[in-house]
């Protein structure tokens, strides 16, 4: 008998907290969300210091990258 008491105190207490919680809370309002302007490309984005192409004479083509895992490097 006393454990039912308990059992039946303690579900109305939890359920009283829990929706006492729900009830102080405002949702926020989906039509005052402000919209971001989509993301662009910077003007001189594809320029480098040295020229567009400068950083292209240290590139390793990918047959040679495949040897020297293959055979080590020589």
């Amino acid at each position: 008998m006393v454990m039912k008491k308990t059992s039946i105190l303690l579900a109305v207490t939890f359920g009283a907290i829990i929706t006492s919680g729900c009830s102080s809370k405002q949702a926020p309002d989906e039509f005052m969300v402000l919209k971001n302007r989509p993301l662009s490309m910077p003007p001189e984005y594809y320029l480098t210091p040295d020229g567009p192409y400068s950083d292209l004479d240290d590139v390793i083509e990918p047959q040679e990258i495949a040897r020297r895992a293959l055979f080590g490097e020589n």
